[in-house]
């Protein structure tokens, strides 16, 4: 069946919509600081702003939430096709998620399905790689530094390595940090943030590690204009993904 035939013909059905909420609810909710409205129409998902106070994070988690709903469109079948919204009559819509074709999930898809829950298929070993000049999403870089590195961030360092660092640091369980910059923060560079922060999450969750999202930092205005261009790449720090090295127990 081709994506032509497919496209706008499917209705979500009562399980497929059971477990696209689901998905949506596995998302960090410490990112939202609310709840984000769903509207499934039709073959789609809308994902909808409701106002707040801080737009920052709220688009973040969009990101994150928009991840698992791609997730789990494909462990259902689905190809996800991802517009993001440029119609001024209906500013609040953030994105639209559509079952664009059938395809059958592959074993990678199942298991960025049963990641998002927190199970470890330990199929992958060691770290997610990323060049540190690696632009995985449209303005969005990542770059992996050091526990040194980290420390070394001026205003932000201490802050994150409290958060990220085990209690006590122990020589066989070393951590680091993926550092994720923007090149501005228009509503899709923010949303397109949390997808990335999002995405490492869960392939650090398949290797069997442990990680933790540090927003609070970076949330001073003045602060991320501050760091511009002192991490690497020029960009905006906006958050960082700690990972702890050590297997989970």
């Amino acid at each position: 069946m081709s994506a032509t035939a497919v496209l706008g013909t499917h209705r979500w059905t009562a399980e497929e919509t059971r477990i696209l909420v689901r998905a949506a609810r596995w998302a960090p909710r410490r990112w939202l600081r609310g709840e984000w409205p769903l509207e499934v129409r039709g073959d789609g998902v809308d994902l909808v702003e409701r106002p707040g106070d801080d737009s920052r994070g709220r688009l973040i988690a969009c990101g994150a939430l928009l991840v698992h709903l791609e997730v789990a469109m494909r462990a259902l079948g689905w190809l996800p096709r991802t517009e993001f919204s440029h119609d001024e009559a209906d500013p609040r819509r953030i994105v639209r998620i559509t079952a664009a074709a059938r395809k059958r999930p592959g074993a990678g898809d199942l298991v960025s399905f049963g990641a998002m829950s927190g199970r470890a298929s330990y199929s992958a070993h060691g770290l997610p790689i990323l060049s540190p000049d690696e632009e995985p999403a449209d303005g969005v870089r990542v770059r992996s530094l050091s526990p040194r590195q980290i420390r070394s961030l001026p205003k932000v360092g201490g802050a994150i390595a409290r958060a990220i660092a085990p209690p006590v640091e122990e020589p066989d369980e070393p951590w680091s940090a993926f550092l994720i910059t923007t090149t501005s923060e228009a509503r899709h560079h923010l949303v397109r943030a949390g997808q990335v922060a999002q995405r490492i999450r869960l392939l650090v969750t398949e290797s069997g590690l442990r990680c933790v999202t540090v927003t609070e930092p970076f949330e001073p205005a003045k602060v991320r204009v501050s760091l511009f261009g002192h991490a690497g790449p020029a960009g905006i720090p906006q958050l960082a993904v700690g990972v702890h090295h050590a297997r989970r127990r």
